[in-house]
């Protein structure tokens, strides 16, 4: 039995979670302690980067741990028992969020192709950003006998359903590009995507760094959302909110959506310029599609990219990276939409009974005209 083991710890008072992720911020008897159920085989600790040391584990309801320090320790394992398949009867369901982008349609053919290549069968479904239609979608490929399902949620809460579905069968989940709001272990295996919160304090920190190089005192900050709702415009935006705080001196004009899409970015830059007088300082978008749409309405409006405003975008499109070397856009953090691979890889550990981290991070960069060239390879 494969079991993810959860330990909370309370010392005098003081709480401390230990998870499998390794140990943060716990004090050192917590440290000692997990030490000396790891030596007993209890404990197995994965790191960041979703590789795993594997340990002989016991099959634990709960863990009861007296001391003199009045020490409590919880574990009942609640992990969903999911039915991975023979290698040979792999047949993955990808429920696509949809393909409006170019990120999107890279992502897909990208599953498609590492999925054929190494002789595995898959059904694509796009959910063209309905949520009904999403659930709709896995419940129609649970019908075709798909037996691993990889998802990009349209809405953290609005799936659920679908995960339920899958969950019912045993069928093993995993999130990738976006999140859920379950539980890993519990409602899917596991979530693959790049650190959204990172990418977002990456691009408030590059900001940051401009404005201080150019004087200002304050920043004059305008954010361009994607749809409102994925964990993927969530997180960008608490990681951008992390470096405004963090800089003290961000003063945001506006904040609005434009849907992932270019011409709608295009169109909302330029309403935000016409009602502020094209008195702002800073643009930073979600993505580069809206990125490079706000780019054209800043040029429309005679305004000079990092001359008269930053604009900064997230993916790492080789049209944005060429924007970058010309001067239209300032800086794109990457994210890259070709990690099937590592999708594969994580599906192929399930099939052979390894443990899988709860959630795995795909490592970017940011990219402005001091390294494009050395990252331009990143591109897509």
């Amino acid at each position: 039995m494969r079991v993810f083991v959860y330990y909370f710890f309370s010392q005098f008072g003081k709480e401390v979670f230990c998870n499998d992720y390794g140990f943060g911020k716990q004090d050192e008897f917590a440290v000692n302690l997990a030490m000396v159920l790891d030596s007993w085989g209890y404990l197995m600790i994965i790191n960041r980067e979703g590789s795993f040391v594997k340990k002989t584990l016991c099959a634990i309801v709960g863990i009861l741990l007296i001391s003199v320090c009045a020490v409590t320790a919880f574990g009942a394992d609640k992990t969903t028992k999911w039915v991975w398949p023979a290698k040979s009867k792999l047949f993955v369901g990808f429920s696509q969020a949809d393909l409006a982008s170019t990120w999107r349609t890279v992502e897909t053919k990208d599953m498609d192709a590492v999925a054929k290549k190494r002789g595995y069968k898959i059904a694509v479904t796009n959910a063209k950003g309905d949520t009904e239609q999403q659930i709709s979608d896995v419940e129609s490929l649970l019908a075709q006998g798909c037996n691993v399902m990889v998802i990009v949620a349209i809405d953290a809460d609005a799936i659920k359903p679908a995960l339920d579905a899958c969950k019912a069968k045993g069928v093993p989940v995993i999130m990738k590009a976006r999140g859920s709001n379950g539980t890993p272990g519990v409602d899917y295996v596991t979530s693959i995507m790049s650190d959204f919160v990172w990418e977002g304090e990456q691009a408030g920190k590059w900001i940051a760094n401009a404005a201080k190089k150019k004087g200002l005192k304050t920043v004059k900050v305008v954010e361009i959302e994607g749809v409102i709702g994925g964990t993927d415009v969530r997180d960008r935006g608490q990681g951008f909110q992390n470096a405004a705080d963090a800089a003290g001196n961000f003063q945001f004009i506006a904040k609005q959506s434009a849907n992932w899409s270019r011409s709608q970015a295009q169109e909302v830059t330029r309403n935000i310029l016409q009602s502020t007088g094209g008195k702002i300082d800073a643009i930073y978008c979600q993505n580069d599609e809206m990125a490079l749409g706000a780019s054209l309405a800043l040029q429309a409006a005679g305004l000079k990219v990092n001359k008269d405003v930053f604009l900064v975008g997230v993916d790492g499109m080789y049209e944005s990276f060429n924007a970058v070397k010309a001067g239209t856009m300032s800086a794109s953090v990457t994210c890259t939409p070709k990690y099937a691979n590592l999708i594969f890889d994580t599906i192929e550990a399930g099939m052979a009974k390894k443990v899988i981290a709860p959630k795995i991070a795909v490592h970017d960069a940011l990219v402005d005209a001091t390294n494009v060239e050395k990252y331009y390879n990143l591109g897509f």
